[in-house]
């Protein structure tokens, strides 16, 4: 006679612990304040050592972009959505916790790229200019596209925001009332995307392709004569001009390499077509032309796009890894919680 006790004449009472153990370990987002807090205390270590202050982000820091209140509007209304779909207000800890993670991360990556050319003065762009002249027919290629569209569908320098704004939104809604041990490892790999990105600025720094040639996006062309004039004024200024204007300038880093608009698509693309084969056909044209986009209007040479890419693939791998250490019981098609 067996002397383990059951419960509901079949389940084994370890099997439920080990259910409610998983339960648990998927609802707390440790891995995510793991990462944010990492990310935070280099930031703050690079900060001490250098002595550049770590600025928050005024209420105009983003109005250059053309974004103004769009983003925290888009993503209320994303977390209203989700709320509606899902009906799990158990995830409420979840959510609060991973959006103040990644607002950290965000804050950390930005004071970061605005510091790139005070930390690592260095510039690599004649080198990454070297390449794009010598694979000049792909970046010939990439006008001609953008042309072409414009042409055919009219004024297109709207939808390289837009694209990426859509499959973000998108991915955010259609994962987590899905699977949500899939969408917490798509919103692990985007935030370390942006934690692996800002450092990665630091390593190669570049301005951008536009300091040499304009593009064919006029609405990226402005942010762009914004941005040089901002990092223009940043350089002699020194340290007192992050001081005083850090906060209302703290989006106006400039560093190329690599292509985080690129990574991150690429991270929405990745697991869409692993787990939502159907978004993928409409997020694979969107993404082939941000790729095309962010040659086109100059704001990357084509070695920032394959640097892009080889940051998601690098950064998919290591959350695979984790949440395998993490959650060895837990698959994706198999998971204790819905």
């Amino acid at each position: 006679m067996s002397s383990r006790v059951e419960i509901s004449g079949s389940i084994p009472v370890p099997t439920i612990l080990a259910s409610k153990a998983s339960r648990l370990r998927i609802q707390i987002p440790l891995p995510e304040i793991l990462l944010a807090s990492a990310f935070v205390l280099t930031g703050f270590l690079i900060s001490l050592y250098f002595g550049l202050p770590i600025s928050l982000p005024a209420s105009k820091s983003l109005a250059f972009t053309g974004l103004g209140n769009l983003v925290p509007m888009l993503i209320v209304a994303a977390g209203l959505l989700i709320t509606l779909v899902t009906q799990r207000a158990g995830r409420t800890l979840y959510f609060a916790t991973a959006l103040i993670a990644y607002a950290a991360i965000l804050i950390m990556h930005f004071n970061i790229k605005l510091w790139v050319h005070v930390i690592n003065p260095s510039l690599w762009d004649e080198e990454f200019w070297r390449i794009d002249e010598m694979l000049r027919p792909l970046v010939s290629g990439s006008i001609i596209f953008h042309n072409g569209l414009a042409a055919f569908i009219g004024p297109v320098d709207w939808l390289y925001l837009f694209a990426f704004l859509a499959m973000f939104v998108c991915s955010i809604i259609v994962h987590s009332s899905r699977s949500f041990l899939v969408f917490r490892k798509m919103i692990l790999t985007a935030m370390l995307v942006h934690v692996l990105g800002g450092l990665s600025y630091l390593i190669t720094p570049a301005l951008g392709p536009f300091i040499y040639e304009p593009g064919v996006n006029a609405l990226e062309t402005q942010r762009q004569i914004f941005m040089l004039a901002a990092h223009d004024a940043a350089l002699p200024g020194g340290i007192s001009w992050f001081q005083t204007q850090g906060s209302e300038f703290l989006a106006t880093g400039l560093a190329a390499m690599p292509s985080l608009h690129v990574a991150s698509s690429a991270v929405f693309v990745y697991y869409a077509w692993k787990h939502e084969r159907h978004l993928s056909w409409f997020y694979l044209p969107l993404f082939g032309f941000i790729m095309i986009e962010a040659v086109a209007t100059r704001w990357h040479y084509l070695v920032d796009i394959v640097a892009g890419l080889g940051l998601t693939a690098v950064a998919i791998f290591i959350v695979d890894w984790s949440f395998r250490r993490w959650m060895p019981q837990i698959t994706e098609k198999n998971q204790p919680v819905r």
